[in-house]
């Protein structure tokens, strides 16, 4: 018994070794985390506010922002020649500094083929997946974001160019009218179709086309009506990256529509706006220029534009500004200061909601990451109307925050 045991384990080890010959396995993700406090924040109990202009989608974040970590892995089940099939997990875990309390999700699961369809660079993908998020880092604000539960082909090669095609599926919230302290959720499929890879001004040049329609209204017509909603809405974007003269820069300009009037960012459709319809429009540049050994800076500017078509929804417009410029004094440690400040004015009042924040932070690291950093956030907001869900503002008697934070926070990404 004790051979035969012997024998199966040789087998099994043998052909695990053979399996695992052509096979990688990639660990990749992540985190930051680290001691957040603020000895006069709003909220009490040395928590800090984190602050932004109210009604704007994010804020500047150095030193602005809590705990968050992801952790995924990636491992090929089977290579040969230029045909490959992986498949990867990724979850999430957000700290709720209100609660002291961590939440985990599954960001990704998925299954991918490379190869199939005669080309190395072509892949047909299934599952749970990101589809190649753009964002701005200094905001921590994914513009362009259409992850969901689906199938896609990436990388198809036309001529000098790439094609990806993508269509996910997310359960989208909206307000229940008959009781708007209930939250629903109606069924939309969203589409995707961008260029990407062409050669223009000196750098990378991609085109896409998002798509979402309601797939199942059942819901929808029985909890707001008939007429008080779309079923469908879209978003172009032109999106050009480009590296001049030391400075990479990436500028983005997005026009969407309907029930994508907000524009599809930050995840699984959460922002298609089911039952406040509307046209908007988005302009972003944003990037990072490199002085000299010492100095570099990086920078970000924002401005959206939202028009609502019901006449009893309310519109805005949101600017940003950021710079954080970079001082290194060695391999081992950067000083760091960045300055944000937003503004967002509603069509309902006149009086704009603003914020700005600066930061100083000192880091020391050993290569590129991880990062540990000492930093003091300085941060005020002005309210001057309130927020109370996508296209519905209230007035409200006109409120200032102060505050600062300190904290000692690392950082890695891998």
């Amino acid at each position: 018994m004790k051979t035969k045991n012997i024998n199966i384990a040789v087998l099994a080890l043998a052909i695990g070794s053979s399996f695992s010959a052509h096979a990688s396995t990639d660990f990749f993700g992540y985190a930051r985390a680290g001691l957040h406090v603020s000895p006069d924040g709003q909220k009490g109990n040395g928590q800090p506010d984190y602050i932004r202009a109210e009604g704007a989608p994010n804020k500047y974040r150095l030193g602005n922002e809590d705990d968050w970590a992801e952790l995924g892995i990636r491992h090929d089940l089977y290579e040969e020649g230029t045909e490959r099939a992986e498949i990867g997990f990724m979850m999430g875990t957000w700290h709720n500094p209100e609660t002291r309390s961590n939440s985990f999700t599954i960001m990704q699961a998925w299954g991918q083929m490379y190869g199939i369809l005669g080309s190395e660079k072509t892949s047909l993908w299934a599952g749970q997946r990101y589809t190649r998020n753009i964002a701005d880092d200094m905001l921590d604000f994914k513009y362009w974001d259409n992850s969901g539960r689906g199938f896609g082909l990436r990388d198809i090669e036309a001529g000098d160019v790439l094609i990806d095609f993508a269509t996910v599926y997310n359960n989208v919230a909206y307000t229940d009218y008959q009781d708007e302290s209930k939250t629903r959720r109606s069924a939309v499929v969203m589409p995707e179709f961008r260029v990407h890879g062409i050669d223009f001004l000196n750098g990378n040049l991609t085109l896409g086309v998002n798509y979402a329609v309601v797939v199942d209204d059942t819901d929808i017509k029985e909890h707001v009506g008939e007429g008080n909603y779309d079923r469908d809405g879209y978003m172009f974007t032109v999106n050009h990256k480009s590296n001049i003269a030391g400075a990479y820069n990436i500028f983005t300009v997005q026009m969407n529509g309907g029930i994508g009037v907000g524009g599809w960012h930050d995840g699984e459709g959460e922002l298609l706006n089911l039952t406040t319809p509307g046209t908007s429009y988005r302009i972003m540049n944003h990037g990072f220029c490199t002085i000299n050994e010492s100095w570099g800076c990086q920078y970000s500017l924002a401005y959206e534009n939202i028009s609502m078509d019901d006449a009893n929804d309310d519109g805005k417009d949101w600017f940003a500004v950021g710079i954080r410029p970079k001082y290194s004094w060695n391999q081992y440690m950067q000083t760091e200061v960045e300055l944000g400040y937003q503004l967002v004015n509603s069509e309902r009042y006149d009086d704009s909601n603003t914020s700005w924040k600066a930061t100083l932070a000192q880091k020391f690291q050993l290569g590129t990451v991880p990062h540990i950093r000492f930093y003091a956030t300085y941060a005020e907001a002005e309210t001057n109307w309130q927020e109370v869900s996508f296209g519905k503002h209230s007035s409200e008697e006109n409120t200032a925050i102060d505050s600062w934070t300190f904290g000692v926070q690392f950082e890695a990404w891998w």
